[in-house]
């Protein structure tokens, strides 16, 4: 049986070109680690060194596996020492709505990791009161949101304000329109739209009650991907934040700024108040250009 233990004596070897260097840099003797070589080539049923008085060279199949293996191991030796450390590393646990956490996030993630001093985790959440609980309860360390309230007991923090754009099918006639009304829209089009609770929903709701015109809805869905999906097959159209409408790379779909009105969206980062003065200052733009 092959075991990590003989593969590690192995690529010392390699490393050294000599099992007397190998035996001194791993504390063991030669006779002993000459027996452990025996056993991976027999474990493997190949040679894996060829041996000269200039010392010792990997054969084909041990060029294939100090190749293969050197990374293999570097990446076990890693996850042993974060396991080992994971009380001593600080851990970052961020929530947030499903595109947010997609098409937001990103762009902070190497500030928010510290250079490897903060291990980050991510989850998702469907609404803002999850996320906010999640806040309250110590499941999250801070949480993005979108549309948020003010909260009494923890910090809501603005980040950025982005408009909605209309997102259908290249094949629609709106595709050679210069303007595109959200009243022509809501009016004349079926639409295909994320599930509620959702806060770019409430914004469209808001948005046609003021109008008071009752929208088309042919579709509600919980994912990005899914409300893509569904309006490339030309089952409606739906509305999409800018940072999640200006990273569709399907050539099938068209993507469009409203023009009358505008719709917007605020997005925002939730903490616990103490933790404003440490947290905070991860999402400043500088972190937004790395």
């Amino acid at each position: 049986m092959v075991s990590l233990e003989q593969i590690r004596y192995f690529l010392e070897i390699v490393r050294c070109g000599s099992l007397n260097k190998a035996s001194e840099r791993l504390y063991i003797s030669q006779p002993s680690l000459s027996k452990q070589l025996r056993q991976l080539e027999k474990g493997l049923g190949c040679g894996l060194l060829n041996r000269s008085y200039d010392g010792v060279k990997p054969t084909p199949q041990g060029k294939l596996l100090y190749e293969r293996m050197s990374g293999v191991m570097n990446q076990f030796d890693q996850a042993v020492d974060l396991v080992r450390r994971f009380e001593e590393v600080p851990q970052l646990r961020i929530g947030g709505l499903e595109n947010l956490v997609t098409y937001f996030l990103p762009r902070y993630m190497e500030k928010l990791k510290a250079g490897g001093r903060n291990q980050v985790t991510v989850d998702t959440c469907f609404s803002n009161g999850e996320l906010v609980n999640g806040v309250e309860n110590g499941k999250f360390d801070m949480a993005l949101l979108s549309d948020a309230q003010p909260q009494r007991n923890i910090a809501v923090i603005p980040l950025m304000t982005e408009t909605l754009y209309a997102v259908f099918p290249v094949a629609h006639p709106l595709y050679y329109r210069e303007e595109i009304s959200f009243r022509d829209i809501v009016l004349h089009e079926k639409l295909v739209l994320y599930k509620d609770p959702c806060t770019i929903r409430a914004s469209i709701r808001r948005e046609c009650g003021r109008m008071g015109v009752v929208p088309d809805l042919a579709l509600e869905l919980d994912l990005t991907e899914s409300l893509l999906s569904y309006v490339s097959s030309g089952e409606g159209i739906t509305f999409l934040p800018s940072i999640v409408a200006n990273g569709i790379q399907s050539p099938s779909i068209a993507v469009r700024e409203i023009s009358r009105p505008p719709i917007y969206r605020e997005i925002s980062v939730a903490m616990k108040k103490e933790k404003v003065p440490s947290y905070l200052p991860m999402f400043t733009k500088d972190a937004a250009e790395v």
